[in-house]
């Protein structure tokens, strides 16, 4: 199983007081669900997409949360998008959040 490190950006606010810095260590599945987030997708727009049933993607997305600090589905939405940034070949942003596979 290969395994995709995020790194949470720093001015990201926690939430709940949890608080992830560093990388987070996601399975190869659960990163294309987490990059697929971005689109705001539901869970069963994302299971279609991904050819995955519903149950599959709702337990990839609480381990993504759980594994990111707790945070909300809208905040992992934006986190995806960008991630989604970091990952194309010249981001104009010059940095932020990427992920990267391992």
């Amino acid at each position: 199983m290969r395994v995709v490190s995020f790194s949470v950006p720093a001015w990201f606010p926690p939430r709940g007081g949890e608080e992830v810095r560093g990388e987070a260590q996601l399975t190869e599945q659960e990163s294309a669900v987490f990059l697929c987030l971005a689109t705001g997708a539901s869970n069963a727009e994302l299971a279609g997409e991904l050819q995955l049933s519903v149950s599959t993607v709702k337990f990839h997305v609480h381990n993504i949360r759980a594994k990111l600090g707790g945070i909300s589905r809208l905040q992992a939405c934006l986190l995806a998008a960008l991630a989604r940034e970091g990952t194309r070949p010249s981001s104009p942003s010059g940095g932020g959040a990427a992920a990267v596979p391992r």
